[in-house]
């Protein structure tokens, strides 16, 4: 089991690499834009269709949450966020959302720090609903 946090870094390039590995499992074609298009981070193809991927991840349910702000939420964008389980070593968990989805469930405060909510999403259920791709 991890007893440090991960950094930032490390979490995110984990989380990319396992949606673009589970991704590619279920028939899609891959492309990893590798920090060179900011509100992008996969770019996957099936069936003659692109669709824009955004990755959020956190470590472990004690993070609670995503952090992510309001003009990050763009539209035709599917997004995933993760929780790696780095605590137990757990299968990490996908929640599969649309950009509306994303917009409506965001949790905005005033601080500007706006968040989508871990025990939330989960309550939703939109954990491993890939079907929306």
């Amino acid at each position: 089991m991890i007893k440090e946090n991960l950094h930032k870094t490390q979490t995110g390039i984990a989380c990319e690499y396992f949606v673009a590995g589970e991704l590619s499992r279920r028939g899609y074609n891959v492309t990893l834009t590798s920090g060179n298009t900011k509100a992008i981070d996969l770019l996957i193809e099936k069936n003659k269709k692109l669709i824009p991927i955004q990755v959020k991840g956190i470590q472990r349910i004690k993070s609670i949450c995503w952090n992510i702000s309001e003009e990050s939420i763009r539209e035709d964008i599917i997004y995933v966020l993760v929780n790696l389980n780095a605590d137990s070593y757990n299968q990490p968990e996908y929640f599969v959302l649309t950009s509306e989805e994303m917009d409506k469930h965001l949790k905005r405060v005033k601080s500007g720090r706006h968040y989508i909510d871990y025990n939330y999403v989960k309550r939703m259920n939109f954990i491993d609903s890939w079907d929306k791709i």
